[in-house]
C-alpha cells in the first residue's frame, strides 16, 4: 500500500478524476442486519450514512433492516435471505447469496462488517471470535463447557473466520484496536501490514448531556424508580459474556434500597426474572428489553456498568461517557482506552468477581468527582464525524 505524500497525490488525483466525471464510487456494504438496535448493526448504519453524504454511492446488503428512517435516502437497500436457519447456520448461505448479488452489480469496492462478507472485502473487524472462544474455554467447566462445545454457532463462525483470515480472502483489514490486530495475527497469521486501526465512535446528536433533562424523571416515574435513587445502567444483547450476572450479585451484596439496576437489550426475559429472584433484587432490578432507543436509558441513569469478559470495542462504553455517565468496565474491553481510571470511570481487572464489581461501584459513586461536562468532553475524539473521515481514506485506497 502506498503511503506518504506520493500516495496522497495519487489519491487526490483519483478523487479529482471522479469529481470531473460526475460519478460516485459504488460501495457494497455487507452485514446480516442493518438497524440501530445492535452494535455492529449501528456501525453499518453510521458508516453508510456518512459515505452517502461524502461523495460515495453506498448499497447495503442485509437480511434485516430497522426503521425506514435509519438510513439516508441516498443509501440503497438490498435484501438477502438468511434462510431461516438458527444458531448462525444461515450465515454461509448469506455469504454465498450476497457474493452472487454483488458480482452482478459491479461495485467499485466491498465494505464488510463481519466474516459473512464476500471475499475481497475491506473488512472492519468488530470482534475476533477465536479470542472470545479461548477465554470461554478457560473459564467454563463441566456441563457449561460441554454445552458450549456442542453449540454449532461457534463452529460456523470459527470456520468462516479461519477461511477469511487464514486464507487471506480479504482485500484489507480494519481492526478496532491494536489488541484486535494482534489477535488476528496470533490466531490466523494476518500480517500487521494488512491492518489499519480504527475504533468505533458515537453520534453526539444521540448521546449528549441533554438526555438527562429529556428522560430522567419521565423514565424513572414509568419504572417506579425514586427520583433520588442511584441508578446503574447495563446495556447489551448478551447477558453472560457481558457480565450481567456478577453485576447483579454485586448489587445483591449492596443492600441499600436506593440503588437500582436497569438492564436494556435483547435479553431473555425468562432468564432475567430467574436472576432477579435468585439475587433478591425485586423492586431494584428493572429489565426494559431492547425496543426503545438506547439513548433513552442513558438519560435516566447515574452510572453505566459493563463488566465484560471479552469486548473487542464496546460502543456503549463511549456512548455512556458522551452522555456524561461515569463508567465501570473491564480492562479487556477495547473501549477501556477511553476510560481514565478514577477520573471518568473505574476499570476492573477481574470482571467475573462480584466482590471487585461491588468495590468498583462503591468507588464509582463515592470517588468520581469529575463533572458530567468533563466526562462527556473526554471522548470527543471518538465522534463519528472524526473517525469516518479516516474510514473514507481506507475505502479510497481499496478502489
Amino acid at each position: 500500500m502506498k503511503t506518504g505524500s506520493g500516495f496522497e497525490k495519487d489519491l487526490n488525483k483519483q478523487k479529482g478524476l471522479l469529481d470531473k466525471s460526475g460519478s460516485r464510487p459504488r460501495v457494497a456494504m455487507v452485514y446480516s442486519a442493518c438497524h440501530r438496535s445492535g452494535g455492529v448493526e449501528r456501525v453499518l448504519v453510521e458508516t453508510a450514512n456518512h459515505l452517502a453524504g461524502h461523495g460515495f454511492s453506498p448499497t447495503v446488503y442485509a437480511s434485516r433492516y430497522g426503521s425506514s428512517d435509519d438510513l439516508d435516502p441516498r443509501v440503497q437497500r438490498r435484501k438477502v435471505a438468511l434462510g431461516g436457519f438458527p444458531l448462525g447456520l444461515g450465515l454461509p448461505l448469506f455469504q454465498r447469496q450476497v457474493s452472487r448479488k454483488i458480482a452482478d452489480a459491479g461495485h467499485d469496492v466491498i465494505a464488510g462488517f463481519g466474516v459473512q462478507a464476500p471475499a475481497e472485502s475491506v473488512l472492519w473487524v468488530q470482534s475476533v471470535h477465536a479470542a472470545w472462544w479461548e477465554q470461554c474455554m478457560q473459564r467454563r467447566k463441566g456441563r457449561m463447557r460441554w454445552m458450549q462445545l456442542a453449540n454449532p454457532f461457534h463452529r460456523v463462525i470459527l470456520g468462516m473466520e479461519r477461511a477469511m483470515f487464514a486464507e487471506r480472502r480479504y482485500r484489507r483489514v480494519v481492526a478496532l484496536t491494536n489488541k484486535v490486530r494482534d489477535d488476528l495475527g496470533r490466531f490466523y497469521g494476518v500480517p500487521s501490514a494488512d491492518v489499519d486501526i480504527l475504533p468505533n465512535g458515537y453520534s453526539p446528536a444521540e448521546f449528549n448531556l441533554g438526555l438527562r433533562d429529556r428522560f430522567r424523571m419521565q423514565i424513572r416515574k414509568r419504572l417506579g424508580i425514586p427520583a433520588d435513587a442511584w441508578v446503574v445502567l447495563f446495556v447489551a444483547n448478551e447477558w453472560e459474556r457481558k457480565g450481567l450476572q456478577p453485576l447483579m450479585e454485586a448489587l445483591c451484596r449492596w443492600r441499600k434500597q436506593a440503588v437500582h439496576l436497569v438492564a436494556a437489550g435483547r435479553l431473555p426475559e425468562k432468564r432475567m426474572k430467574q436472576l432477579e429472584l435468585r439475587y433478591g433484587l425485586k423492586g431494584r432490578f428493572h429489565f426494559v428489553g431492547g425496543r426503545e432507543p438506547v439513548n433513552t436509558w442513558f438519560g435516566m441513569a447515574d452510572a453505566f456498568a459493563l463488566p465484560t469478559l471479552y469486548e473487542a470495542w464496546g460502543m456503549v462504553i463511549v456512548e455512556a461517557l458522551a452522555s456524561g455517565l461515569p463508567v465501570l468496565t473491564s480492562v479487556s474491553a477495547g473501549a477501556a482506552v477511553a476510560v481514565r481510571h478514577t477520573h471518568n470511570g473505574i476499570l476492573l481487572q477481574d470482571p467475573a468477581s462480584a466482590s471487585e464489581i461491588l468495590a468498583g461501584l462503591l468507588r464509582l459513586r463515592r470517588c468520581i468527582q469529575t463533572s458530567p461536562e468533563q466526562i462527556s468532553a473526554s471522548v470527543s475524539e471518538y465522534e463519528w464525524s472524526r473517525l469516518l473521515g479516516r474510514y473514507e481514506e481506507i475505502i479510497w485506497r481499496a478502489i
